[in-house]
């Protein structure tokens, strides 16, 4: 079973005190979107999936210990003060979920179903002409993956139950391993200028988006893996993310929203079991622990 060095979960647990430090501002976040997670307003790339170092064997926590670690420390919205005040926001918090399971998620396509879209389905990289997106699955390989971390806020936002959070599934789920029901994963495709030059045709390297689901509130939220594998865009990468960048990303999001600063968000982070290789500074090629 794969195992977090010791320093990165020293790493998490001081991100995590120092993070809920952070009193959350009144916030006009516009909906976004989530990978596993959140992500932008249904344009450009995003999502999330992860890796790590080569675990030690003399030292740190398996991924067992760490989401148990995790277990107490999911990020919702709070605050310092006691009284009143406080005890009246989180019973109107209460009072506003649905507390749907993951199967009765209200599911819309309007990406899809407005844009044209690419004719093949598979992921091979190459150039996608008159399309704005390819409808790919995921292909991230996985092996007994582990729920990590997750956040009760954003599943507010998806009117989702927090106890799906315990679902035997859920890893599965949020690794790409088996598609949500109601779904319909795709990535997009789009261009854009990078270091003051055109660079022509670019996309979801790395993230498929599941599609979008309306609240209770009407608001619209794009769901959404990173690092669920290759899709046409991702050009000579290999479509995964390595679990310290996806760390670093999960607590930058929340500490951002709690600044008051639009941003999106991370639904959760899941270890895929895999390993996979990263070319670090250059000058060695690191075995890094997989993620979404």
């Amino acid at each position: 079973m794969p195992t977090l060095p010791f320093s990165i979960s020293q790493a998490l647990s001081t991100a995590s005190a120092s993070l809920a430090a952070f009193r959350p501002l009144p916030l006009r976040l516009h909906p976004l979107t989530l990978p596993f997670t959140s992500r932008k307003n249904i344009s450009g790339g995003g999502g999330i999936l992860f890796a790590m170092d080569s675990p030690s064997t003399d030292q740190a926590p398996s991924i067992e210990l760490l989401a148990e670690g995790f277990k107490n420390r999911t990020l919702s919205h709070r605050d310092d003060d006691d009284g009143d005040d406080n005890d009246n926001r989180i019973s109107h918090r209460e009072n506003r979920r649905s507390n749907l399971n993951l199967e009765d998620l209200n599911w819309d396509h309007s990406f899809v179903r407005e844009l044209p879209g690419d004719r093949r389905t598979d992921n091979m990289p190459r150039e996608v002409l008159h399309a704005c997106y390819t409808k790919v699955s995921p292909s991230v390989e996985v092996d007994n993956p582990q729920l990590v971390a997750w956040s009760e806020s954003v599943a507010e936002f998806l009117d989702l139950d927090p106890k799906e959070f315990e679902r035997p599934d859920f890893p599965l789920l949020f690794s790409g391993a088996s598609l949500l029901v109601g779904s319909l994963p795709y990535a997009q495709c789009y261009g854009g200028h990078q270091f003051g030059m055109w660079a022509g045709q670019l996309g979801d390297g790395r993230a498929i988006t599941l599609g979008e689901v309306i609240n209770s509130k009407s608001e619209r939220w794009e769901l959404q893996l990173k690092g669920a594998g290759k899709t046409p865009y991702s050009r000579f990468a290999d479509g995964l993310a390595v679990l310290r960048s996806s760390v670093r990303e999960f607590l930058c999001s929340e500490a951002m929203n709690s600044l008051g600063i639009p941003t999106t968000r991370a639904l959760c982070l899941v270890t895929t079991g895999k390993y996979v290789l990263r070319d670090m500074f250059y000058e060695y090629v690191e075995r890094k622990l997989g993620s979404l």
